[in-house]
């Protein structure tokens, strides 16, 4: 398995109750970051307490991960729908 492979399978297995994450890679990773659960658990909870925006960009040297928490007990907010990035590329 890749590292993208490994990475996506950690993401999958983790208990964040009532939100779907999704991630985009840019760069490649020579091993998966060993503080990516912390990040994504410390995200998670500045969702609950308040925190408005769904996306979050874990950086590391020339690599990043963006992920994005989609919840799935309510309808997606319009600016991070996946429409709009099909919609964007349509234009160019």
């Amino acid at each position: 398995m890749s590292i993208d492979d490994l990475l996506f399978e950690k993401i999958a297995h983790l208990a964040i109750p009532h939100f779907f994450i999704t991630v985009e890679i840019g760069g490649i990773f020579d091993e998966i970051p060993s503080d990516i659960e912390s990040f994504i658990y410390e995200k998670h909870q500045k969702i609950l307490e308040g925190a408005t925006g769904r996306k979050f960009i874990y950086q590391k040297k020339d690599c990043k991960l963006i992920f994005t928490f989609f919840p799935t007990d309510k309808v997606v907010d319009e600016r991070y729908a996946l429409k709009n990035k099909v919609q964007i590329r349509r234009l160019r």
